[in-house]
């Protein structure tokens, strides 16, 4: 059984801009991946970040007013 598979003329031996547009495509691609990867990270991270300190403030907000009732109730 013979497959013969097509290679596009512009990837076959001896065409050196070839190799040279498929390097810089697959370092385009690859940077625009990492950097997709990590800015995502960084605003997920960010974001929890600020829901985590409204969440603080406001149990030690209910923590005060309950402290506070407390004294006055007493």
């Amino acid at each position: 059984m013979n497959i013969k598979l097509h290679t596009p003329k512009s990837l076959k031996n001896g065409s050196g801009m070839a190799s040279l547009k498929q390097f810089l495509l697959s370092l385009f691609a690859t940077t625009v991946s990492i950097a997709l990867t990590f800015g995502t990270a960084a605003v997920i991270d960010y974001n929890k970040k600020q829901k985590e300190k409204r969440e603080i403030v406001m149990m030690v907000m209910y923590d005060m007013y309950n402290s506070l009732e407390n004294l006055i109730l007493s």
